[in-house]
């Protein structure tokens, strides 16, 4: 995810019901790894936008381990 996006822009592009984006971000915001922002609209409505706090995942497996990096987002 290069940009921030609404739940609604989110359930439109990965054609996921919104009940089920929602419950999704929800694990991601405990987990600490979605960054929330809110903005008010024109007509005075509440719109939150969700961006990765991950840019990418790297991992090796060696001698039998397995080595995870995450790639954080600036």
């Amino acid at each position: 995810m290069n940009k921030s996006k609404s739940a609604i822009e989110i359930s439109a592009d990965s054609n996921i019901p919104m009940s089920t984006i929602y419950r999704r971000i929800q694990t991601l915001r405990d987990n600490n790894l979605v960054k929330t922002s809110g903005i008010i609209t024109q007509d005075g409505k509440r719109l939150f936008m969700y961006k990765s706090k991950i840019k990418g995942i790297q991992s090796v497996f060696n001698d039998g381990k397995i080595e995870v990096e995450l790639i954080l987002n600036n």
